[in-house]
């Protein structure tokens, strides 16, 4: 059984987005998930760094832990999934991704290489992601 660090962990673990192959697991720095399915970890991190680089020459950054704000890095993973899901016309509910890999999976048929996604036609969903805010104790 695969147990590598999912690159969507953020979204599953505030329980948002859900992912069949996905299980939340605790490790030493924290909650994490845990990805059970090596093709799919494999094609979601090449997605995952097409969303960075797309999301981070928007946000005008540098892949840059140090300086990229931690609400970029979730503008860029949540709106990247939902403009990906919009993109390939999925029915969802709003600002919902209710299975990760099934529009991972969907791009790679539709798109046959990930490569060939049109990224750019994404950002505007990161861009325009508003992250929930907490509420007022």
């Amino acid at each position: 059984m695969n147990n590598d660090h999912c690159v969507f962990a953020l979204p599953q673990i505030t329980e948002d987005f859900a992912c069949q192959h996905g299980e939340l697991v605790t490790r030493r720095a924290g909650p994490d998930v845990a990805c059970h399915s090596e093709t799919m970890c494999r094609l979601c991190s090449e997605v995952y760094e097409q969303f960075k680089i797309a999301g981070l020459a928007a946000f005008e950054y540098e892949d840059d832990l140090t300086q990229v704000p931690h609400s970029v890095w979730t503008k860029i993973q949540y709106g990247g999934l939902l403009g990906l899901q919009a993109l390939l016309e999925m029915p969802s509910q709003p600002s919902k991704v209710e299975n990760i890999a099934a529009v991972i999976e969907r791009a790679v048929q539709q798109y046959q290489q990930l490569e060939q996604l049109p990224y750019q036609a994404i950002v505007p969903a990161m861009q325009e992601f508003r992250i929930k805010r907490r509420r007022a104790r």
